[in-house]
């Protein structure tokens, strides 16, 4: 995925010549982490962990030198939520080196020097990205980079709802707040996928009860050949787990390795069906009927019926 194009024709035909570009998005606690390390899992596609940074590196304008010097600042800040750099495992001074390689630097050309730099890390051809807030600036992200192929996963509103009240990154614990979130999430990324030119999207449901179905489908979207490993993601989940540490917040708090870890816990085991319809065991009835009206109507137009007392 190098870039160091500096002809604008050359950069026209090496852009076609790019493999596709994964980037899962989706509301949090909707399974956009599942789908990662089952990606991961594959021999030739490395997903790193949530990146954080890509929401803001698009907005990036300027002069090429400057452009490059705020694109590693900003990339290799090490504060939630504007970069989780320390969880990539590289060396900054190595990125420093891509970019300063790149003439004229483009932001596009640093996004691709950054996972092409990763996915060498992880001695792997192709890499992708997954961070639940590129659901808001989805054609921003198709028109950096054409590669770009998305993966919308959507999940039940009540499963999703129940996982998200039990993170520290919570906008809320109030269930009709997380339900109406649900609804913008999910309404901002399938209206974003209208405005690009690759969009699939994919349930968690269909992930976990039929893993090998749903994989082979996106496989063939993203041009892979079809790995079994995929199916189960444990040891990439387990391994994810591990690299992950306590993160200072831009707002001056410490976030915790146990508030980033406990969350993940489940991605160290094989897909779990039983972790669909969750709402069913552990959900109030006053809880439940909040996040359906929050969420309605589009749980419904999406088959996510209301619970029948």
């Amino acid at each position: 995925m190098n870039d160091t194009a500096t002809h604008p024709r050359q950069a026209a035909t090496v852009a076609v010549q790019r493999p596709p570009f994964p980037v899962i998005v989706g509301c949090p606690r909707s399974g956009t982490s599942l789908l990662a390390v089952m990606l991961d899992a594959h021999p030739d596609m490395a997903m790193p962990p949530e990146t954080a940074f890509v929401k803001h590196v698009v907005r990036l304008q300027g002069e090429p030198a400057d452009l490059a010097r705020r694109f590693v600042e900003l990339v290799t800040t090490d504060r939630a939520p504007i970069s989780n750099w320390s969880d990539f495992g590289l060396d900054a001074a190595d990125l420093r080196a891509r970019v300063d390689s790149i003439v004229p630097f483009t932001v596009s050309a640093g996004v691709r020097a950054f996972f092409d730099l990763y996915a060498s890390a992880q001695g792997k051809p192709r890499a992708g990205e997954k961070t639940p807030d590129d659901t808001f600036l989805m054609r921003e992200i198709g028109a950096m980079l054409p590669e770009a192929r998305f993966i919308h996963v959507i999940r039940d509103p009540r499963d999703t709802v129940l996982s998200w009240q039990k993170t520290w990154f919570a906008p809320s614990r109030d269930p009709a707040v997380l339900g109406a979130g649900w609804r913008h999430h999910v309404e901002s990324g399938r209206q974003g996928g209208a405005t690009v030119a690759h969009y699939v999207e994919t349930r968690y449901e269909d992930l976990v009860r039929a893993p090998q179905r749903e994989l082979r489908r996106l496989c063939e979207y993203l041009g892979l050949a079809y790995s079994p490993a995929m199916e189960d993601p444990s040891t990439q989940g387990a391994a994810r787990i591990a690299r992950l540490n306590g993160r200072m917040h831009t707002s001056g708090r410490m976030i915790s390795r146990e508030d980033r870890t406990t969350i993940h816990r489940n991605l160290a085991q094989p897909p779990i069906p039983a972790r669909v319809d969750v709402w069913r065991r552990e959900m109030t009835a006053a809880d439940r009927k909040a996040v359906e009206r929050a969420a309605s109507p589009l749980m419904q137009e999406l088959g996510y019926e209301p619970h029948v007392e």
